[in-house]
């Protein structure tokens, strides 16, 4: 288990502060609520993502083509669900004074047809089409805060809702001939 400080491991006069002040500022919102990630091709299917001050490696497992050497876009997908869950968790237990002493999310997911994103086939589509979540909370708050809690907190979730709401998804090609 990790130390943390304050309530849950956040400072909850900061939390405060910046909760009230999203709420009073709409350019807070704007400004909390547009992300940018930009990736680069590395060779073979290997990707680096810049996110912030950030990197994210990402390839494909040796059974598909790929090195092997960092997880595959679908793998973060889960992890990404995983971490939102935990957060907004921890967030929403924090807010209702719930005190949680360890949490672990087990997700799991089935593609719906990977031959559509291979190229062999038309039915369906490459996709997950079930991802399953298992939390493990542990915690004195009782059973039915808990699962209450945790009810909102996956409706509330915007990675929850990114994969189970439509997305409009624009995109644009920009092609360079110069070598």
């Amino acid at each position: 288990m990790v130390q943390v400080v304050g309530f849950n491991g956040l400072d909850l006069d900061a939390l405060r502060r910046i909760v009230d002040e999203i709420s009073r500022n709409p350019s807070m919102v704007k400004q909390t609520s547009t992300w940018v990630a930009r990736t680069r091709w590395l060779g073979g299917f290997r990707v680096k993502a810049y996110v912030r001050n950030f990197t994210v490696e990402f390839d494909e497992p040796d059974s598909l083509g790929g090195s092997g050497k960092a997880p595959k876009p679908t793998e973060y997908i889960l992890a990404a669900l995983g971490a939102c869950l935990t957060i907004g968790f921890i967030l929403n237990a924090t807010k209702r004074g719930v005190r949680v002493n360890d949490l672990e999310i087990a997700l799991e997911g089935d593609l719906n047809n990977v031959l559509v994103f291979l190229g062999l086939s038309n039915e369906g589509h490459p996709g997950y089409r079930e991802i399953r979540v298992k939390a493990y909370i542990n915690t004195d708050a009782p059973e039915n805060i808990v699962k209450e809690l945790w009810e909102y907190t996956v409706k509330t979730s915007p990675v929850g809702n990114t994969l189970t709401n439509t997305v409009n998804l624009i995109t644009d090609v920009k092609v360079i001939n110069e070598v």
